[in-house]
């Protein structure tokens, strides 16, 4: 290794061991896995039956890609090849064995998602507890596959990889206590509020209530709590159905022109045999206002929909339009902003 990737290799480990959620591991770790791989996509997955989908996808190009792998993860050959081999790090060269990338469901779904997944390099992690497990993907978009060193590099990193995915599950399980419940929210930045089983409001984050102020200027559209009455009937309704043997959520979205607000209630680990439930919010800012000036009113609309990981398909339907007029102008919002393709495009939505 030369100075530089020797480097990038102790930042990454260092990430590994001090990660302490799969969104603080993927913002630390991401970068520099893309950099020591060659990579042009990476995505972490963590696995776990009491999760919806039984998948927590955390990718920042591949995102859209993924969202429905749980309807089709038994036709990914990346899935069945590892979930025969897991805590080994394998190329598509030696899981395909002769098959041609190209007649795989995978990279089928790849290119239906505005995407080009030539070659991956993965491992599943599977501790011998069953706490913990998750796995690694990186996709490269170009012909040359990835090289047996670079093999030979991840096996190294599998260890450390599965240490960190256990990590989040005992931090998981430390935040069932109510004390550290609250320091966490403050930590993450959350804009949340805990209710308990009565419906009362046990905590709240100071950025919690601003955020609604603005979503709901209106105090008729708000109960005492300052909470949504529509979202106060949509949550009694659900915390009466809720399965009470493992945790559950409920999520949805609302949209005000290029900004939305996403929404998750979800029932908490039980606190010292109390229930909780914590709704979290999040703002989302589709793409930077400044694009207004180097686009159309048009492009500028279909600039916010690539970003937010809609198909040819989807943005046609959405603006009502043909899929071919939805390919053209696709192609002039990646002309206009001088990037290649979808990853180029969310890539320097973040950077802007």
């Amino acid at each position: 290794m030369s100075r530089s990737p020797q480097q990038t290799f102790f930042d990454l480990t260092c990430a590994l061991v001090e990660s302490r959620s799969l969104a603080q591991f993927q913002e630390r770790t991401e970068p520099l896995l893309a950099k020591l791989f060659q990579a042009d996509h990476v995505a972490f997955c963590r696995m776990h039956p009491d999760l919806p989908t039984g998948f927590e996808w955390r990718a920042s190009t591949t995102g859209h890609f993924l969202q429905s792998y749980y309807q089709w993860f038994r036709d990914d050959f990346v899935f069945r090849w590892l979930s025969r081999r897991p805590n080994t790090a394998w190329s598509d060269t030696e899981m395909l064995r002769g098959q041609k990338v190209t007649e795989t469901e995978t990279y089928r779904r790849s290119r239906a998602s505005d995407l080009n997944l030539r070659h991956v390099l993965a491992a599943l992690l599977a501790p011998a507890q069953q706490v913990g497990s998750g796995a690694v993907a990186l996709y490269s978009e170009r012909n040359r596959a990835f090289s047996p060193e670079m093999r030979r590099l991840l096996q190294r990193l599998t260890p450390a990889l599965s240490g960190a995915f256990q990590n989040f599950s005992r931090f998981e399980a430390l935040s069932a206590h109510s004390q550290l419940l609250e320091e966490l929210l403050r930590q993450e930045g959350a804009h949340a509020i805990v209710l308990d089983g009565q419906r009362r409001e046990f905590y709240r984050t100071e950025a919690a209530t601003s955020v609604l102020q603005r979503w709901f200027p209106s105090r008729s559209d708000r109960d005492d709590g300052g909470i949504p009455r529509a979202w106060r009937e949509r949550m009694d309704t659900f915390m009466a159905g809720s399965v009470l043997v493992s945790p559950t959520s409920l999520a949805w979205r609302e949209a005000r022109g290029m900004s939305a607000l996403e929404v998750c209630f979800t029932r908490l680990p039980l606190i010292e045999g109390r229930e909780r439930w914590e709704l979290r919010l999040k703002e989302v800012h589709a793409i930077p206002e400044k694009w207004r000036r180097l686009l159309s009113a048009r492009l500028f609309e279909v600039a916010a929909l690539i970003v937010q990981g809609l198909a040819y398909k989807e943005i046609a339907s959405k603006l009502r339009i043909s899929e071919n007029t939805a390919k053209e102008y696709v192609q002039l919002v990646y002309e206009k902003l001088k990037v290649s393709g979808r990853a180029g495009l969310i890539n320097l939505a973040r950077r802007s």
